[in-house]
């Protein structure tokens, strides 16, 4: 593949080894006397003309740190797609054995003297910690809450199970940078059959439905009425009892608001009952109306 085609699949990046692998010394000045290549980190030149991106700043940072470093902690779960508080977003993460050592501006190196063979894989071509070791190991940063969001929006994307992370953490050592405590709160409220449903506000009620002795209703039930279907967030079908999470900023729309309405209005005349609870409602308030609608175990 030539230097262009290249450099198109990794963000508009080509090391210092492809060029002196494809070009003269003369064809090389050229293109940095012309402006056509910029350094983007050391060993690393980026194509000018293509736009800057956060991608292609961390593909440079593995690329200048060779074989054996792939991004991880908070770099990992922005490119697995999950989203990073913003006290992590200033630097990029990555690691490595612990007989290597990084210094790079901007780069927080991690040393590690275990990785399991699943633990190291590729995202967009770049190597990087898999799901289950990037939880792992932004296990201490984070908070419980904002761990367990991590793996609900890991599992949405089918990126993660829960069974084969229990596993990992059942086995695990405790290491620096890793809690264990925090993993195995977060495993405790995400039980065996779990769904974090298609939201952050499913996944809470989910959990404290689970840890209230709530009767397990059948997530994303869906019920027909005059040829429409209609998908319900949690359900009690052999009560006609539903619960919708409405999150705020939800709706944008004023027809939004409308089509709900319709919606539920629907429900109700063919002999469902609604419960409505907010992002906003403290746990002991969603537990008191389920517990209120006869829904406890």
């Amino acid at each position: 593949m030539d230097l262009e085609g290249r450099a198109e699949r990794r963000d508009g990046l080509i090391t210092g080894s492809d060029a002196i692998a494809s070009l003269s010394k003369r064809q090389i000045a050229r293109r940095k006397r012309e402006g056509i290549w910029r350094p983007a980190r050391r060993g690393v030149i980026a194509i000018n003309g293509l736009p800057r991106t956060w991608r292609q700043e961390v593909r440079a940072v593995v690329l200048s740190c060779g074989e054996g470093v792939v991004a991880s902690h908070a770099t990992a779960m922005r490119l697995w797609g999950i989203e990073v508080p913003r006290r992590f977003e200033d630097r990029i993460h990555v690691s490595g054995q612990l007989n290597r050592m990084v210094r790079l501006d901007g780069v927080e190196h991690h040393r590690s003297g275990t990785f399991e063979p699943d633990d190291l894989v590729e995202r967009w071509e770049i190597p990087c910690t898999s799901p289950v070791r990037t939880v792992i190991d932004v296990s201490s940063s984070l908070h419980v809450d904002e761990l367990g969001e991590a793996v609900d929006s890991l599992m949405r994307r089918g990126l993660i199970g829960l069974e084969v992370l229990r596993d990992r953490v059942m086995s695990m050592r405790p290491a620096p940078g890793r809690s264990i405590k925090k993993l195995k709160i977060v495993l405790s409220t995400r039980r065996r059959g779990f769904d974090p449903g298609e939201s952050p506000l499913e996944a809470r009620l989910a959990r404290v439905m689970a840890s209230g002795r709530i009767i397990p209703p059948v997530q994303q039930h869906q019920v027909e009425i005059d040829g429409h279907r209609y998908r319900l967030d949690f359900a009690w079908p052999d009560r006609r009892i539903f619960l919708e999470g409405q999150g705020f900023g939800f709706h944008s729309m004023a027809s939004d608001l409308d089509s709900d309405a319709r919606r539920q209005n629907t429900l109700v005349a063919d002999g469902w009952l609604p419960i409505e609870l907010t992002w906003r409602m403290p746990e002991d308030e969603i537990l008191g109306v389920l517990r209120a609608m006869g829904l406890a175990r």
